[in-house]
């Protein structure tokens, strides 16, 4: 098992599992486009098993204004395929994610996550605050 970076031939894989976390419409080569887009303030990670990616995870890096510019980080899409959970893949990949908030230093590590997934962030040290999640659609 090989925790690394993603790379473009990923992007096919990457899909699949996206999908399993929400399903969506997601067309390749606007996907293609955006990873390709990506500045060094996002880190994207796989987890890979005897040459199949089985996980991925996002963490975004950005800086705050409202703490002299140092920055926080924002884990997103985490995923394992559903015919490997339950092996701390899951844990392998966001611990991945907070040593890059660490290396490139971050005062705090956020996401947002339904109810049910509460028990696995905490179980990795992550606290619920009290703050609320706010969405405007476009």
């Amino acid at each position: 098992m090989i925790i690394r970076c993603f790379d473009e031939s990923d992007l096919g894989r990457a899909v699949e599992l996206l999908e399993q976390l929400s399903p969506s419409l997601i067309d390749n080569d606007i996907l293609r486009t955006a990873v390709a887009d990506l500045s060094g303030d996002h880190y994207i990670n796989v987890c890979e098993v005897n040459g199949l990616v089985i996980g991925t995870s996002h963490l975004y890096v950005q800086p705050n204004l409202s703490h002299g510019g140092k920055p926080k980080g924002h884990v997103e899409n985490v995923v394992v395929d559903r015919n490997h959970r339950e092996h701390g893949i899951g844990r392998l990949l966001v611990n991945d994610l907070l040593r890059v908030a660490r290396e490139r230093g971050c005062y705090k590590v956020v996401l947002n996550c339904k109810p049910e997934n509460y028990g696995f962030y905490k179980g990795l040290g992550f606290r619920v605050t009290g703050e609320v999640e706010m969405r405007f659609d476009l």
